[in-house]
């Protein structure tokens, strides 16, 4: 990717076990929607008894829904990502197919993906083999110049911390208890969305933090140069 310029590296979490566990709306239509919840109530394990009875509406309010495709793209459209911009796709395969990837290519269509960088057959060996192309995502994600997250996770948190660690390469991890209310009212003009989404994000691109003595931070995601190993 690096070869032909500056790109930005968006890791989707799309898959439908993320949308299961997650207990929100995938954005998607009712059809897709209904094949989740479904799949959620045949596997009551996937949920804490606290989270089985919280609604949609009230997990989007706090912030703990996945951003979809078209939630990215606005996002990136509002921080000032142009319409050229080229944006690797980072994550499994999203539930609906191609289809809930239409909201991002409709804003940026010089998408790419791991299947599109490799040469004919050339990733054929390592189809059933997933732990490979997450080893090509996080490499393509971790050159990039922007890198945006969905939803968390460990590759999020390891790619925050290492893009920390050798530098603070930009890092924008969304907002979403703050973005939601926003990207959910439809009288918002797109100046007045872009203003909120720079303000919102203004100190979450990855810049370097004071050390707190916050126990809950994991290591990963704020790493402690004293403590990592400098020599293999």
């Amino acid at each position: 990717m690096w070869i032909e310029g500056p790109y930005i590296a968006v890791h989707l979490r799309l898959e439908k076990d993320v949308w299961m566990r997650s207990g929100c709306a995938t954005g998607l239509g009712e059809q897709l929607d209904g094949i989740i919840r479904r799949e959620r109530e045949s596997h009551p394990d996937l949920q804490t008894r606290k989270m089985k009875n919280v609604t949609n509406a009230v997990r989007r309010a706090a912030g703990m829904c996945p951003l979809n495709a078209g939630e990215i793209a606005r996002l990136l459209k509002g921080l000032g990502a142009p319409r050229d911009a080229r944006v690797y796709v980072a994550g499994g395969e999203p539930f609906g197919g191609a289809r809930a990837l239409d909201g991002l290519r409709e804003e940026f269509p010089n998408l790419m993906s791991k299947l599109g960088l490799a040469r004919e057959g050339e990733l054929a060996p390592y189809v059933d083999k997933a732990s490979v192309f997450a080893a090509i995502d996080y490499v393509v994600s971790l050159s990039s110049d922007v890198l945006v997250t969905s939803h968390g996770g460990n590759m999020g948190r390891a790619l925050e911390g290492h893009r920390a660690y050798i530098g603070h390469r930009k890092y924008i991890k969304p907002n979403k208890r703050m973005m939601f209310p926003v990207l959910d009212d439809p009288s918002i003009s797109d100046e007045e969305f872009s203003h909120v989404m720079k303000k919102l994000h203004k100190k979450c691109q990855g810049q370097p933090e004071q050390r707190t003595n916050k126990v809950d931070r994991d290591v990963l995601a704020y790493p402690v140069p004293e403590c990592m190993c400098k020599n293999m």
